[in-house]
């Protein structure tokens, strides 16, 4: 995936939170939160385009380096 590719992060977005959801058993709340949380981390390593979805900037928006955690990931 291309860096300035504005398409494949809300596809990715869109993706995960499907496959958390069905696959992984999770609520779709949970699901949503865990897929924005995955697609941050690979937005911010990659430098690609942040999806422009609703939903993705209500979840983002309180987001820091140290905040967001994915499934089975401990604090600290």
């Amino acid at each position: 995936m291309e860096p300035d590719d504005d398409t494949d992060a809300p596809e990715l977005y869109t993706e995960r939170a499907a496959i958390m959801q069905y696959d992984g058993g999770m609520s779709r709340h949970q699901a949503e939160y865990f897929a924005c949380v995955a697609v941050w981390r690979y937005c911010e390593r990659t430098g690609a385009v942040e999806p422009r979805l609703h939903d993705y900037q209500l979840l983002h928006r309180s987001f820091t380096a140290l905040t967001p955690r994915e499934p089975g990931e401990r604090d600290g």
